[in-house]
């Protein structure tokens, strides 16, 4: 495999009146050609942000502050809008969690994907119904001769959902990013979901970035997980060995709420995420973590090898 996508040291920051939000802090990681990553982390570490920077989405106060977006060569934080324009929907797409807020309730779900073809290959989007309907049977739509002509408000959750990946794969991308695309549904359609963005990423060959806060949906999907907390990263990883074998004391807090030994009452992680305004100084975890050591509060971990793995932690640095 080559490398599509690596990302470099990219600051992305909220600029309000009440401070700076650090949302996404130094952030590196590259993806391959045909790979799903995963990244995962509680609410407010960061994962939406950086999906937003990835597909260009950013907007004030969002700003990103300095790092590099390389894909396939090109560097996105150096494009205006019409260059993103151009990109996105035809070769970098984004399936978003909530498919209500997302779709447009006065045009048919058939127009709404219509228009990605629209927007990249010109004329009326009625020309392009039939291929509409292939997508949806691709993608396992129920009769996809009506659900063309529905409109959001007649369609359940887990369809509104097949329309937006019906969207992301229309012009088969090179990389979709899928931000929380089973949040909002029942855990039957959430596991027909992942199934079918297993099945897209064989038949299209495309890199798919997978951003939950549920681990155990990654273990499942993702070749590679990156754990994110209060905007760093702190361990990025294959999945069997995040799973078998995690090295920074937040993936084990997070596994160990997955996979509670027998007898003991349900496991937890005391305290939550810090304030991104006013983050604690060292390392981030610090005041939640088992393992802390006096120089975690002072010391800011460096990013490490070990193994193979990334990490970042004070124990594995000497």
């Amino acid at each position: 495999m080559s490398e599509l996508l690596k990302v470099e040291a990219l600051k992305v920051y909220y600029r309000l009146p009440q401070g700076v939000v650090r949302a996404v802090d130094e952030v590196s990681f590259s993806l391959e050609r045909g790979e799903v990553l995963g990244i995962a982390g509680e609410s407010g570490s960061g994962k939406s942000t950086l999906a937003m920077a990835l597909a260009g989405l950013l907007r004030p106060p969002a700003v990103i502050e300095s790092g590099r977006i390389i894909f396939d060569g090109l560097d996105l934080t150096k494009l205006g809008e019409g260059e993103w324009r151009k990109l996105r929907g035809r070769r970098i797409a984004v399936i978003f969690q909530d498919p209500g807020t997302y779709l447009n309730p006065v045009y048919t779900s058939g127009f709404q994907v219509a228009e990605v073809y629209e927007a990249h290959r010109g004329g009326r989007a009625s020309r392009y119904v039939e291929l509409v309907k292939d997508l949806y049977r691709k993608v396992k739509m129920a009769d996809p001769e009506r659900r063309v002509h529905s409109y959001p408000h007649q369609m359940s959750g887990g369809m509104k959902q097949r329309v937006l990946i019906s969207m992301a794969i229309a012009e088969k991308p090179d990389l979709i990013i899928a931000d929380e695309p089973t949040s909002a549904l029942d855990v039957t359609i959430q596991a027909e979901i992942v199934e079918l963005l297993k099945e897209l990423k064989s038949e299209t060959g495309s890199s798919i970035i997978f951003i939950t806060h549920d681990l155990a949906l990654l273990l499942e999907i993702a070749d590679r997980i990156m754990i994110m907390y209060a905007g760093k990263m702190a361990e990025l990883g294959r999945s069997s060995e995040i799973r078998d074998n995690p090295l920074h004391p937040y993936t084990r807090g997070l596994l160990s709420v997955l996979k509670p030994e027998r007898k003991q009452k349900l496991a937890s992680i005391p305290g939550s995420i810090p304030s991104l305004i006013d983050p604690p100084k060292g390392c981030r975890f610090h005041p939640r973590c088992p393992m802390a050591m006096p120089e975690c509060s002072r010391v800011e971990p460096r990013t490490v090898k070990v193994n193979g793995r990334t990490v970042s932690c004070l124990l594995y640095e000497g």
